[in-house]
């Protein structure tokens, strides 16, 4: 039992050892010719199905209103806050950059009315991250005479997109970043503490530094989105008619950005996202979420209480551990008691643990909120019936003076036979 119980433990070393030299990719570059495949699959979560698919339909947010300002000058963006101040808002959020200098007259009606205008954030931009002391090194931000009396809140969302072409799917954000020594706090989290400062406080006590965003509905349906209405939103010309009734926004969080030239304008790249609600959940063709609704989900997240809770990295390497020896001493009884059927008996069990595993994983986010990763436990297991082959039948005969010796006698005779 003791040599048992030792040469499973050697083997699962063995795996590991076999995971260790594929993460090298240098070592393995034939494998570029897969980069196709890999593309069509590297935005994909298996979780992704939950919000795609399995969430129940939105029940819309009354507390929040997302306001599209399309291509306005800035002088109609101020005409529009002034508009909806009257109708007494808690806070007010203005997602768009405002650091390009512009002449007087065009800046001086928005710099009055941001003046006037109690309770409004306006977006700023964090660049210049420095890995070594994880921070940013500055931001971009409104000119100072326009923002004099409002909060500022970084608007930068996780993507792994360089230009606004590119695939920007976005799943998760920072609810704070340090720039230059000084704690900046995110848009949408400014927004969530200005109308509740108790409940934006809990979220923030989590201490996470990067947190999954809870997706729940989106303003309408864009083709690519599986839900919507989650967010009641207005257009352009809608403020300006003043198309709404009076009470929609007493007392309401409104996010004003941009969300193409009209309501439905899907043609656009601008502040356009991937999000794990897209319906197209595998090989994605169309943006389905603009970045000011992404920031309303993250304040509905932030003022419902409902972040994502998320596996340590510690645990799933356990778990893979536990799954490697747990399969090998298993696979290892199969070997020796039944080899002939070893093949068939060790395959059927390793597609029940994959299936059990991905199901569980749905599951927990679909019922709990908690986001578990199973990918090295799901790597193990698909290693392991092969791999104990490969030790058995490789790695132990090399270690074996006798059996090393018929080798070199099977290959004389093959050469002698030549």
């Amino acid at each position: 039992m003791k040599k048992f119980t030792l040469d499973t433990i050697l083997c699962s070393l063995f795996i590991f050892g076999i995971m260790g030299l594929f993460a090298s990719v240098t070592l393995f570059k034939v494998f570029d010719l897969f980069d196709p495949i890999g593309d069509m699959f590297s935005d994909f979560e298996l979780t992704d199905i939950v919000f795609s698919q399995l969430n129940e339909d939105p029940i819309a947010d009354d507390r929040i209103v997302v306001v599209n300002i399309g291509n306005l000058p800035r002088e109609g963006i101020a005409r529009q806050i002034e508009i909806i101040s009257q109708y007494e808002p808690a806070v007010i959020g203005l997602d768009v950059m405002l650091d390009i200098p512009m002449k007087w007259e065009e800046d001086s009606a928005l710099t009055r009315v941001l003046s006037e205008t109690p309770n409004i954030v306006v977006g700023e931009k964090l660049i210049n991250y420095n890995e070594e002391s994880a921070e940013f090194e500055t931001t971009i931000k409104p000119e100072e005479h326009i923002t004099k009396e409002a909060m500022l809140g970084y608007v930068n969302l996780i993507t792994n997109a360089r230009t606004q072409e590119d695939l920007k799917m976005c799943r998760e954000f920072t609810p704070s970043e340090i720039v230059g020594g000084n704690t900046r706090y995110a848009f949408p989290v400014r927004l969530a503490y200005a109308y509740d400062s108790a409940m934006t406080q809990k979220f923030l006590d989590r201490n996470n530094d990067i947190e999954t965003i809870n997706f729940k509905g989106n303003i309408m349906s864009f083709s690519a989105a599986q839900y919507g209405m989650k967010y009641f939103a207005l257009d352009v010309y809608d403020i300006f008619d003043e198309n709404f009734t009076a009470d929609l926004f007493k007392d309401k969080i409104v996010i004003m950005c941009f969300m193409g030239k009209y309501l439905g304008d899907t043609e656009t790249t601008e502040d356009f996202y991937f999000t794990p609600m897209n319906e197209k959940y595998v090989g994605k063709a169309k943006n389905d979420m603009f970045g000011g609704v992404i920031h309303a989900n993250i304040v509905s997240q932030i003022l419902d209480d409902d972040p994502i809770d998320h596996m340590s990295h510690k645990t799933e390497i356990m778990l893979a551990v536990l799954f490697c020896l747990f399969n090998v001493f298993l696979f290892k009884i199969v070997y020796a008691a039944m080899p002939k059927w070893y093949d068939g008996i060790t395959k059927i069990f390793q597609l029940f643990e994959v299936l059990l595993l991905s199901y569980l994983m749905v599951q927990l986010l679909l019922s709990y909120d908690y986001k578990a990763d199973f990918t090295l436990a799901i790597i193990v297991i698909a290693l392991s019936g092969d791999s104990l082959e490969v030790y058995h039948g490789v790695i132990k005969n090399l270690f074996s003076k006798e059996r090393r010796k018929d080798l070199f006698k099977i290959n004389r005779r093959f050469w002698e036979a030549k």
